[in-house]
């Protein structure tokens, strides 16, 4: 059920983008919540119980309700991340909503040269979706045939 329910989630993801240009963060939110009929209490108290320390801090049903409501933007990367996993949906995705990285890529940048110079040539050629698409498989046979 887990499987299916993330698939679900990323469809639905998929269908509010093609909808609206892109759906903003708050909507996904509460839609994703509604879909598990959670109350923002439920989900709170659970992102609460993921985060540590100073993370959780200030994260309660009024916080959650004013992102749901797009008064607020996007919690913090850790918030997100726990905000996934309660909602059971790729925590990729809704970083991506939110117009964050996810923390490995992020580290990965830090601390290789190689990859951020491999990821600026690649947006400054300007790649469709189908050419990342490409690329990407074309990495994966190269590092088989290495194995």
């Amino acid at each position: 059920m887990f499987i299916y329910h993330r698939v679900d989630s990323q469809l639905n993801f998929r269908y509010l983008a093609s909808v609206a240009k892109e759906p903003a963060f708050g909507d996904f939110i509460k839609h994703l919540r509604k879909k598990l009929m959670l109350t923002q209490r439920d989900v709170a108290e659970r992102v609460v119980s993921r985060l540590k320390g100073d993370a959780a801090r200030g994260f309660d049903v009024t916080y959650l309700s004013k992102i749901e409501n797009n008064r607020l933007p996007p919690p913090s990367t850790a918030a997100i991340l726990a905000l996934a996993v309660v909602l059971e949906t790729d925590a990729d995705s809704l970083l991506a909503l939110a117009g964050k990285a996810p923390p490995d890529i992020g580290e990965k940048f830090k601390e290789s040269p190689g990859a951020r110079a491999f990821f600026r040539s690649a947006v400054e050629l300007d790649l469709s979706e189908e050419e990342w698409g490409q690329l990407l498989e074309k990495m994966r046979r190269e590092k088989r045939k290495k194995s």
